[in-house]
């Protein structure tokens, strides 16, 4: 891992990243003193300090004009956080989301990292956003958070040296690229198929050439 050796540095590389675009440097730095308690500054450790300044229950006024929030383990269970992160899901996504995936966050970003994904169906040159995460940790009080954000190029965010993780099923980006695996019907792509044009002659395609799993012959009508 490269050691930055300057606040300014990490805000920089944050700020490639279209992160912390409202941040003043000042508590920046202040935040990454506070973060790292006389350790170098790395990747790791002003990631959490940018997390400090969001917040880590979900979405705040902070964090909103990155198009960012964050959510530590301490909160991933309260019903305000899920409903705060379940209504921004909605305003990314421009549709409902189901109640029923509304009570776990994790299912929440499951589903909302899937309904994004296959938005590029719709899109002109697939170039619709997708949901990232980057998983951090605090050393104060040994707790994790994890970053979500809404990005057409995932690039600036892997250049931030630290792990990022893309959100999509499996078997839901096997299904949009005409891939059906046995018992591989996701919720979303369920939802999503029918609707879809692309989705549609991919399964009338493998109907046709007699290697459509029966679990999905529903969604051809």
């Amino acid at each position: 891992m490269t050691t930055l050796l300057l606040p300014e540095d990490a805000l920089a590389r944050l700020r490639r990243a279209g992160l912390a675009t409202q941040i003043d440097a000042a508590v920046f730095a202040a935040a990454c003193d506070e973060e790292r308690a006389g350790a170098p500054l790395d990747a790791e450790v002003a990631l959490s300090a940018l997390a400090s300044i969001y917040g880590v229950r979900g979405p705040t006024e902070a964090s909103a004009s990155d198009g960012v929030f964050v959510v530590d383990e301490h909160a991933a269970s309260d019903p305000k956080v899920l409903a705060a992160v379940w209504l921004t899901f909605e305003r990314w996504l421009e549709r409902a989301i189901p109640v029923s995936v509304a009570t776990d966050l994790d299912e929440l970003v499951s589903y909302a990292g899937d309904m994004c994904f296959l938005r590029r169906h719709a899109s002109e040159a697939g170039e619709a956003p997708c949901l990232y995460s980057i998983d951090g940790w605090r050393t104060g009080d040994d707790a994790s958070f994890s970053l979500y954000v809404l990005r057409r190029d995932g690039e600036p965010l892997y250049a931030l040296g630290v792990p990022v993780q893309f959100h999509v099923h499996p078997d839901t980006e096997a299904a949009a690229a005409g891939i059906f695996r046995v018992d591989g019907v996701t919720d979303s792509y369920r939802e999503h198929a029918p609707a879809c044009a692309v989705c549609r002659d991919a399964l009338r395609s493998a109907a046709d050439r007699g290697v459509l799993p029966d679990e999905f012959r529903p969604l051809l009508g």
